[in-house]
């Protein structure tokens, strides 16, 4: 099974985890240049670094976002187009059932 762990905001990264294995991890600041602190705001980044490690989108099983405390969810651009990401919040509301899936 391959899932793909994603970092969208501050310290922005993607890693690939293969049958319990980290296969890569890749942080955005790292890439082109970019600033320190580097967000991931346009979903193309998340393609291209897989597209660097022979893999397509489809090659993934499951892809997992990380959240955020402020709200449950984030907006990104995938190339050109507006989408919102939905993720749990770091803040739980409710104990029960607090590691299934979101």
């Amino acid at each position: 099974m391959r899932i793909c762990g994603i970092k969208l905001r501050h310290d922005g990264a993607i890693a690939l985890v293969e049958d319990g294995r980290l296969i890569f991890c890749v942080e955005q600041e790292k890439r082109g240049n970019n600033y320190r602190y580097q967000a991931i705001d346009n979903l193309d980044a998340i393609v291209a670094v897989l597209a660097e490690h022979g893999l397509d989108p489809r090659d993934v099983d499951q892809f997992v976002v990380d959240g955020g405390w402020w709200r449950e969810g984030f907006q990104v651009l995938s190339g050109a187009e507006p989408v919102t990401l939905k993720w749990a919040s770091y803040a739980e509301r409710d104990a029960e059932g607090l590691l299934d899936s979101r």
